[in-house]
């Protein structure tokens, strides 16, 4: 069963645009943070409120809003950047996914390379 259906796509998620719009899709919907997440006190989990009913995709990144520049940092957004798009692997659309983070001035940037299942390459930037 897929995650979701990508009823706006006017491309199959095969495609460069097709991918592009899952990989958004992913990564801007926000995942429930986990119990291990750093969160102030008086913060919320988040999260989709039907994700307990209905498999679904979001990323953790939003739980980085505040955190510093660390090497730390970029370890945990390249980890749920990885776990945010483990279902195009797990859906059998892309046989290896490679993501690459960096800071450029106060902005995260995700570099991420897609080999397909038809060993097509594709790179997103986010």
């Amino acid at each position: 069963m897929s995650h979701f259906q990508l009823s706006a796509l006017t491309e199959p998620v095969s495609s460069e645009n097709g991918l592009k719009h899952a990989v958004l899709q992913s990564l801007l919907n926000w995942e429930k943070a986990q119990n291990n997440d750093p969160l102030d006190e008086d913060q919320d989990k988040q999260g989709w409120w039907a994700s307990e009913f209905v498999q679904a995709v979001g990323c953790r990144d939003w739980t980085l809003a505040r955190a510093k520049q660390t090497p730390d940092t970029l370890n945990r957004a390249k980890r749920y950047t990885e776990q945010a798009l483990q279902w195009l692997i797990d859906e059998k659309v892309a046989t290896q996914i490679d993501v690459n983070v960096s800071f450029k001035g106060d902005r995260l940037n995700r570099v991420i390379e897609f080999t397909l299942v038809d060993n097509k390459k594709y790179q997103v930037t986010v």
